[in-house]
């Protein structure tokens, strides 16, 4: 069992760090985009393009929604 939790903890570390990389590539892209607006390339744009919609698609009801689940994984990691 203690093996099989090791696991789960390495895939875990590994899934985060991954997005982190994530996150931070997409910051890039979009700190080019503000350098160099409309000339920075098509695929810096279709990035951008996908993050105005996301962003655009989220609603005030999505985001109570999403700041009640993350306030009950808060309280619940809390927990002794």
């Amino acid at each position: 069992m203690e093996k099989f939790t090791r696991i789960l903890n390495t895939l875990r570390s590994l899934f985060l760090q991954v997005t982190e990389a994530g996150f931070a590539l997409i910051g890039f892209i979009v700190l080019v985009y503000l350098l160099l607006g409309e000339d920075s390339g098509p695929y810096v744009i279709s990035v951008m393009t996908n993050v105005i919609l996301v962003v655009n698609a989220v609603t005030p009801p999505a985001l109570v929604g999403i700041a009640i689940v993350l306030a009950l994984v808060y309280l619940i990691k809390r927990r002794p």
